[in-house]
């Protein structure tokens, strides 16, 4: 499946680009951008066919769109992935990755990789298939990899830290919740779960939110998600909780182009930490 990008991007200026490449379930997207000139932004979403293995059909996106095998300035290669797991950095040791993740994981991913989190002294450690890995490590010229709940975790650090409320973050996903707590820029709470129906949704939301004590009255839930969804658990929502907000994208973000606004959030965190 040849999938048609950007007319601004062509080898003789694919060096100034950066490309990144969002691995999900079920398929992969991609963006990439020049840093420091606007309207350079685009965005492409790819669903693979579910009846094949992953990785074949990776290999056969690979094989079919040349522009991956362009040198870039850099190549970002994004898991999504609940297996992820914060570790402070006075336990953290790389040797250790595999049994921080085993541990809190029976079925854990075949390769552990991490990223620092300078602003919460941790280590953010995740997993991710081993032949994908090998594969991407092979076909890109020295990816880095980098968990989808990194930039944003970064994003909403520095947004909570104006903000006197409590921030209770969700992402919808296909089939996964991102949760996130902060107070005032210190990290309370971050997991992802798996879900199956809109009432899975309104229970992790409704237990976090008692759990790390948050008031019903002051504090404030950020929503993002797919649109019907999200309005049939705000619906719901607003019986129990006064302030429901959807997640904004950063103003500063729209410089970078149009299509920033189809691209997911952790997409777009990653462009602006960049």
């Amino acid at each position: 499946m040849a999938i048609p990008v950007s007319d601004k991007l062509a080898t003789n200026n694919s060096e100034m680009y950066i490309l990144s490449i969002r691995l999900r379930s079920g398929g992969l997207s991609f963006s990439g951008y020049i840093p420091s000139v606007g309207d350079t932004f685009f965005y492409r979403d790819v669903e693979f066919d579910r009846a094949k293995p992953y990785i074949s059909s990776l290999k056969e996106f690979f094989f079919e769109n040349d522009f991956l095998t362009w040198t870039y300035k850099r190549i970002n290669v994004v898991v999504v992935s609940p297996q992820y797991l914060l570790v402070p950095e006075d336990v953290y040791q790389d040797k250790r990755q595999n049994e921080f993740l085993s541990f809190a994981f029976s079925s854990s991913e075949g390769r552990c990789l991490n990223n620092r989190l300078y602003d919460e002294e941790a280590e953010l450690v995740f997993g991710i298939e081993e032949e994908v890995y090998e594969f991407c490590s092979r076909s890109l010229i020295n990816p880095r990899y980098v968990h989808h709940m990194y930039p944003v975790l970064s994003l909403w650090k520095k947004q909570s830290r104006t903000r006197l409320p409590k921030q209770l973050y969700v992402v919808l996903h296909r089939r996964m919740i991102d949760i996130v707590c902060y107070a005032q820029g210190n990290l309370m709470f971050v997991n992802s779960f798996s879900y199956e129906h809109a009432d899975d949704i309104l229970y992790y939301i409704l237990y976090i939110w008692k759990q790390v004590g948050m008031n019903q009255q002051k504090d404030q839930l950020r929503f993002l998600g797919e649109t019907s969804l999200c309005n049939t658990v705000v619906k719901t929502l607003r019986n129990y909780l006064q302030y429901i907000e959807p997640l904004e994208i950063p103003s500063e973000a729209y410089l970078l182009g149009s299509e920033i606004v189809q691209a997911p959030l952790d997409l777009i965190a990653l462009s602006l930490c960049e």
